[in-house]
């Protein structure tokens, strides 16, 4: 089950849609915008320029009246979900080619016709990567740079890129779901961890559509756990009252079982270096050698390659600096956030 999937049931919800348009589009754009109008579309076609079937969310609203922006058609809200690991250096043509598409779908079902104008698309990406995200977010940029006269002829579309790990706040005093559900994204510690999870269950308490929105997010918080390789009786869980208390546990005892399998594989090793430099000195550095193996293998799991320093400052560590790295691999966001490159003192 991929952790995407997780975000794009949010999205077939309006209250998250409008949870992402009031909380984090610019509030020049959101105030404009009536939310009891958001009516989901079909966001399934293949794009024929990438050769892939796009499944993400196409909400439209309209403006408010008496507004005063000049406009009373439909805005299109365009919403790719994307969250690889590394970032992608085509999205502005990607997302340039995804409208152009979805417009060209549009006058094919004969929705709007070219006569009379087709709606406006507000291109958003929502991205949840460990690297930050650094490619440009308008098609323009993308091009060599243009004499004066020519600079008209070139696309430049831009989209709107919302990086999760940019949300640490929010404008609507802590109430918005989504925001709650980024908090759970970029929480750091065991601690903040069970904090954030208890603020996301008691938030639905007083909604009006409790009983949906709780199912929702419980198997959004299901998938995340599972993405992080934190296990808990997901079979057990209904509801998301029942995760704090849970995951308290499961995330306490989770370190416990790292140390434990760094020391069983540790006294394998331990064992075998143990006949040529002697039973107790193997043992300890077997011991430490087989977490270093474990941690070394979660870090390649999260980051991808390791370079030769950090290999290095792994297999030069002493045990306390490995049992502080074990605490941080879990809710780390970059490779930095880990491993001290350089030891104190």
């Amino acid at each position: 089950m991929s952790h995407d999937t997780g975000y794009k049931e949010l999205f077939s919800h309006p209250e998250f849609v409008e949870a992402l348009l009031d909380g984090f589009v610019p509030q020049d754009v959101s105030s404009l915008l009536d939310y009891s109008t958001l009516s989901c579309h079909s966001g399934n076609y293949i794009t024929p320029l990438f050769e892939e079937k796009i499944e993400d969310a196409v909400w439209s609203l309209q403006f408010k009246s008496g507004s005063g922006h000049g406009y009373g058609g439909l805005l299109y809200l365009y919403i790719l979900l994307e969250f690889q690991s590394s970032v992608d250096l085509k999205m502005p043509l990607r997302m340039l080619h995804y409208s152009a598409t979805f417009y060209h779908q549009l006058l094919k079902q004969e929705k709007f016709t070219a006569r009379e104008g087709l709606p406006l698309v507000f291109p958003l990406v929502l991205y949840n990567g460990e690297r930050r995200w650094t490619p440009p977010t308008n098609m323009l940029d993308m091009l060599r740079p243009a004499p004066a006269m020519l600079q008209r002829y070139q696309p430049q579309q831009a989209y709107f890129l919302l990086d999760v790990s940019d949300c640490t706040s929010d404008r609507t005093g802590g109430d918005n779901l989504l925001q709650l559900v980024f908090n759970v994204e970029n929480a750091r510690t065991a601690d903040a961890m069970q904090q954030v999870a208890w603020q996301l269950a008691n938030s639905i308490r007083q909604h009006p559509k409790r009983e949906r929105i709780d199912k929702v997010l419980t198997r959004w918080f299901k998938r995340f756990l599972h993405h992080n390789r934190i296990n808990i009786d997901y079979t057990a869980v209904e509801t998301l009252q029942e995760i704090p208390p849970m995951l308290a546990n499961r995330v306490e005892s989770w370190f416990e079982e790292w140390k434990q399998q760094g020391l069983e594989e540790g006294r394998a090793k331990g064992r075998a270096e143990g006949r040529a430099e002697g039973r107790a000195e193997g043992r300890a550095d077997g011991e430490l050698s087989g977490r270093v193996a474990i941690l070394e293998q979660l870090l390649r799991l999260k980051f991808n390659d390791l370079n030769d320093s950090v290999i290095q400052r792994l297999h030069s560590a002493n045990e306390a600096e490995l049992n502080l790295w074990a605490e941080r691999v879990l809710f780390a966001n970059t490779l930095e956030e880990v491993v001290l490159m350089h030891p104190e003192g």
